[in-house]
């Protein structure tokens, strides 16, 4: 993908919640995408690990940008996550993460995408499939 790398971050990332939750686009290409959260005192549980919730937003923020990231999708279409499903394997203990979306199946309007979180050292923090639909713009 030819991608105008921070007016894509902005459209994922800059807004909104994706504001709010603060990670950053690290990579991008047809169907990967690679999002970075740095730790925060307040993205955790009020001890030292990350709530699990974060963890989930950035699954989720990671797998729509994969599903996003092809050159075919105009602006005009519209998307939504219809289902998410996560796997915590470890607790993510005040570090940086790393949440590296993949297309697995790109259909007529469901994209599935595994999304893999990782900690420190690449220590495996949670894994997740999700479902997303992309509607493309209707002609006018």
């Amino acid at each position: 993908m030819q991608v105008d790398f921070s007016a894509f971050e902005e459209r994922m990332l800059g807004k909104g919640f994706g504001k709010v939750l603060g990670a950053k686009l690290v990579h991008v290409e047809d169907g990967l995408c690679k999002i970075r959260l740095d730790y925060r005192p307040e993205l955790s549980r009020g001890d030292k690990l990350i709530h699990g919730g974060v963890i989930a937003a950035l699954i989720d923020k990671a797998a729509t940008a994969a599903a996003w990231s092809y050159a075919d999708l105009t602006s005009g279409a519209r998307g939504a996550t219809v289902s998410l499903n996560i796997n915590y394997l470890s607790g993510a203990a005040s570090c940086n993460l790393l949440a590296t979306g993949t297309v697995l199946r790109r259909g007529g309007s469901l994209t599935i995408i595994d999304v893999v979180v990782t900690g420190p050292d690449e220590q495996l923090i949670s894994k997740a499939t999700v479902t997303y639909k992309l509607t493309p713009e209707r002609g006018r």
